[in-house]
């Protein structure tokens, strides 16, 4: 695992509004508490938080470079620039200059969920989440994202900076590594005289949240999914499916599949191949051998012809039942049962649901659905040609 951590990129992400301290002092601590070099800096926030940021942080005189210098970073080690801050935009697509109605609310929802979704389809990389900074409920967002979306690697940070320092000195932005003092006593609502105070007294601690990882229920790929809301309720319908599956249906005129609210289709071979093992090797402990399934090839056959009779017409004789020799049909048989479970997991987006419905493999073969309906002409059940 060490050596795979080591081959990836790590991502400081953060949500920022009016305080970009949080952004250094969150690389401070994972580079001085945690001892992790951080690759790039991508923060999520508003048109007034890009201001900001742009004017405290970033540029030659700004924080950042005052952090890679105290703290002897080469110049381009750390990738943190205005294109790597990302601008909530509202409703009409201009930029978001602050949350403040419940439109301004869905569409930074819908952002923050595309941009994590986005980002965790990246395998170089592995997110580092902070939720430290801006508004409340874009902290809660970026959580909310990461649990649908993060990967084993990917981890969710909160940064603790001592009392004495995270409001009332507006100059600290990171424990410097040489004593410096700064004037305490600055900062909006504080009632006593300003004061110095040492940074040797600033404290700053990165507390991990665990979170629970949905993504192999979800894969984040999951059809319905197209912004945070529409996750979220594919999310739960995944979990429902997952304790009540759906039942199976198939149709030879279309080979249409359809599972619950997921519609997908097959191609002809798959389509029948999966309605074979529907038919003959489903239930709990109704597996076969290959053997098995060969000595039912001609089901397999009649299943693929009579899916052609729909279409543009019936082949003579079909490669199934041709087969005279057991390799010979494994050889066929095997990629299509990969095929089949690919279109599966392609189709119903979250990889624990799909093994629900995959063809097993291995010694035996078979599938567990309890329900299924393999139809015919006029939306009949099929029951094999007489």
């Amino acid at each position: 695992m060490a050596s795979n951590l080591l081959d990836l990129r790590n991502v400081l992400v953060a949500v920022s509004g009016q305080t970009p301290a949080i952004i250094t002092e969150t690389l401070w601590a994972l580079e001085n508490r945690l001892t992790t070099k951080v690759d790039e800096i991508r923060v999520i926030t508003t048109s007034s938080g890009r201001d900001i940021i742009i004017k405290r942080l970033l540029g030659p005189g700004g924080e950042f470079s005052r952090f890679c210098a105290d703290y002897e970073i080469p110049p381009g080690r750390i990738a943190f620039s205005e294109k790597t801050v990302y601008t909530l935009k509202n409703s009409r697509g201009k930029p978001l200059e602050d949350i403040r109605t419940g439109d301004d609310n869905a569409n930074a929802a819908d952002q923050v969920y595309n941009l994590i979704n986005e980002w965790c389809e990246r395998k170089e990389e592995r997110l580092l989440c902070s939720v430290a900074g801006g508004r409340k409920t874009l902290g809660i967002y970026l959580a909310m994202s990461l649990m649908m979306c993060g990967r084993k690697d990917d981890s969710l940070y909160h940064v603790l900076v001592s009392p004495s320092f995270e409001t009332s000195v507006p100059d600290f932005f990171y424990p410097p590594p040489l004593e410096r003092f700064y004037i305490r006593g600055k900062g909006v609502g504080v009632t006593h005289h300003p004061e110095p105070i040492s940074s040797n007294e600033a404290s700053v601690e990165l507390a991990e949240v665990p979170f629970l990882r949905l993504r192999e229920m979800s894969a984040g790929k999951a059809p319905v999914r197209r912004g945070y809301m529409e996750a979220v309720e594919g999310t739960q319908l995944v979990m429902h499916y997952l304790q009540a599956p759906p039942e199976v249906g198939i149709r030879l005129e279309t080979c249409a599949v359809t599972i619950g609210c997921f519609k997908f289709t097959l191609p002809k071979q798959l389509a029948a191949v999966y309605s074979f093992f529907l038919l003959h090797f489903n239930g709990p402990g109704a597996v076969g051998s290959m053997e098995s399934l060969f000595e039912k090839r001609m089901v397999l056959a009649e299943l693929e012809r009579q899916i052609d009779r729909y279409g543009a017409g019936e082949i003579d004789l079909y490669a199934w039942q041709k087969m005279r020799d057991v390799h010979e049909f494994k050889d066929k048989m095997r990629p299509c049962i990969t095929k089949v479970n690919k279109e599966i997991r392609k189709g119903l987006g979250g990889d624990l649901l799909a093994s629900r419905y995959a063809i097993s493999k291995g010694k035996e073969y078979g599938v567990n659905v309890k329900r299924f309906k393999v139809l015919g002409a006029g939306s009949k059940p099929w029951k094999g040609l007489r």
